[in-house]
């Protein structure tokens, strides 16, 4: 069973082709299999991607992302949330809005964030994080 909660980048990363994205698409195969529980998305995640994909040739619409994302729980931002993500740009200033509020998100649930964001790995975060490549 898993506790991870999806960066934009690994979800975009699976839709796009890219390198990473194929361990995304296993494990949304898994929790149709009911083989892994408790995988979230932050809302503010879930806009960029949309946002991403308007710039793309694989255009999505939201009800299209949501049947991609079944089982993926979707997360609105909440007062805790913000300010987590909010005491994330002391530490890690060049982290976008969306970066912080899914590694705000894993922290508060204790969940491992998985990302294709290599810079990540560079920064101290006190969180557990995936590099899909």
């Amino acid at each position: 069973m898993s506790n991870i909660v999806l960066d934009s980048s690994a979800v975009l990363a699976m839709i796009l082709k890219e390198p990473g994205g194929d361990r995304v698409e296993a494990l949304l195969d898994a929790i149709l299999q009911g083989r892994s529980n408790e995988v979230a998305i932050s809302s503010a995640n879930w806009c960029e991607i949309l946002t991403r994909l308007q710039r793309s040739p694989v255009f999505l619409t939201p009800e299209e992302l949501a049947g991609i994302l079944g089982g993926v729980e979707l997360l609105p931002l909440d007062r805790a949330g913000a300010e987590r993500a909010a005491q994330l740009s002391l530490t890690a200033p060049h982290l976008s809005l969306g970066d912080r509020v899914c590694l705000a998100l894993a922290s508060l649930r204790g969940a491992t964030a998985w990302t294709t964001d290599k810079l990540w790995s560079k920064v101290k975060l006190g969180v557990r994080i995936e590099l899909l490549r």
